[in-house]
């Protein structure tokens, strides 16, 4: 432990302009020890009456020892960064001793952050749309947004290709929930045996039945580059 060098308190009002407001008590025994630990580096530390204290530094703590069964002394204890504090230092023998105190500032409450809900709007888009290498099989993913007015239930068992007013089911049909809620979004996959389509699916529709709604939404391809 290093000591730190203690200044004799002449005057007291060459400190008053740096003194907190409200000073800190701190009860001692002799015999004990007590420990108060910061947040900065205390760099100076200030007695009224240095014979009956002893002070030691430790990091970012100041150890005190009563020197003198009944005492008492103001501390100002200096910093790095922060402003300085003023404690009240009592010795007794029937004190309850300050074995450990620890000093931190107090900090504003977080802001709670309140994340935007997502708006979405009505809508059936394509995602993606593939060939396999001799044009037998069309994989065709596509992703279905609801609004907020009412949610959206696709009818997946009957959906269908359309091109030249011809209808094709899918061999293989997946979705990731049956409904598209409010405000949500639902993406699927259908894969198309023999399709007989153009490659660039120029004129090529997907149909899709919807629970409650007479039309159907017809899903236009965009035609693909050759």
């Amino acid at each position: 432990m290093i000591k730190l060098v203690i200044l004799l308190l002449l005057p007291l009002s060459s400190f008053a302009t740096e003194v907190p407001p409200a000073p800190f008590p701190v009860f001692l025994k002799q015999g004990y020890s007590s420990i108060l630990e910061f947040e900065d580096i205390p760099t100076k530390v200030v007695l009224g009456d240095s014979s009956f204290f002893q002070v030691e530094k430790l990091k970012n703590s100041l150890v005190i020892r009563a020197l003198d069964a009944y005492a008492s002394s103001n501390m100002f204890v200096y910093f790095k960064k922060i402003k300085p504090r003023l404690f009240i230092l009592t010795a007794s023998e029937n004190a309850e001793p300050t074995y450990y105190k620890k000093f931190e500032s107090i900090k504003p409450p977080l802001k709670k952050i309140v994340h935007k809900k997502t708006r979405y709007k009505r809508s059936t888009r394509l995602l993606s749309s593939r060939f396999d290498n001799k044009k037998d099989y069309l994989l065709l993913e596509i992703i279905i947004s609801a609004d907020s007015r009412e949610p959206i239930s696709p009818k997946w068992e009957l959906v269908r290709l359309s091109h030249n007013k011809r209808v094709l089911n899918p061999i293989d049909t997946w979705a990731e929930r049956k409904t598209v809620q409010k405000d949500s979004q639902v993406k699927a996959r259908f894969v198309f045996a023999k399709p007989n389509v153009p490659r660039n699916l120029k004129g090529v529709s997907l149909i899709i039945p919807l629970v409650g709604h007479k039309d159907a939404v017809n899903l236009k391809m965009p035609v693909r580059p050759r």
